[in-house]
């Protein structure tokens, strides 16, 4: 029997993947059933419950592979000199979210089944953790290279600051998809004048 390879298994899941994100734009998580992206990707279903055992465990790699895409950048700023402050890095970071990402209109039906859906919740809380872990390791480094915060000083600010600088991105994007672009300009505005405080 041929060896199965890490670059065939990979490819899989993306294609797994692609399907399920195909599917979910058209008829959202809840509508979008397992057979429908077993269907989608052109696989058996065996093919398929070999690499994600359920629709919850597919979303969450579907989510942590785009939503990488678009934060892995604040990864980067560990190897400058010169890190940007969190006024102008996280507006951007928000336009990025927001723009040319098929999964952002998404993202507001995964906060609203996970709050009945335990699948859901489980899936909600580890995007959380995820864009906390980076967000964390940003502002740390940004408070200890451009601010001369000590390292622990550093790492305890960051920490305490992550869930309201999450909460008002969270915020900014249900603003944006419930308002239109109209508000958009605005809503950046907003969050580019608040984050500006935290390097006074």
């Amino acid at each position: 029997m041929p060896k199965v390879t890490d670059e065939h298994r990979q490819e899989m899941r993306l294609r797994i993947q692609n399907a399920a994100l195909a599917c979910f734009i058209r008829k959202g998580f809840t509508g979008a059933s397992m057979s429908d992206i077993i269907k989608e990707a052109g696989l058996s279903a065996g093919a398929v419950y070999i690499y994600y055992s359920s629709k919850a465990e597919l979303t969450i790699d579907v989510g942590r592979r785009i939503m990488e895409q678009r934060v892995g950048v604040l990864g980067d700023f560990a190897a400058t000199e010169e890190v940007p402050p969190p006024h102008v890095v996280f507006p951007q970071l928000l336009g990025s979210i927001v723009d040319d990402n098929p999964f952002a209109p998404l993202v507001l039906q995964v906060w609203g089944e996970a709050s009945h859906d335990s699948d859901f919740t489980e899936l909600a809380r580890q995007i959380f953790a995820d864009l906390s872990n980076h967000f964390e390791a940003y502002l740390s480094t940004y408070f200890e290279r451009s601010l001369g915060l000590e390292v622990p000083a550093a790492s305890a600010r960051a920490h305490v600051l992550v869930p309201a600088v999450l909460a008002l991105m969270q915020g900014s994007m249900i603003q944006i998809a419930i308002l239109g672009e109209e508000a958009r300009q605005r809503v950046a505005t907003g969050l580019e004048t608040l984050l500006a405080e935290l390097v006074a």
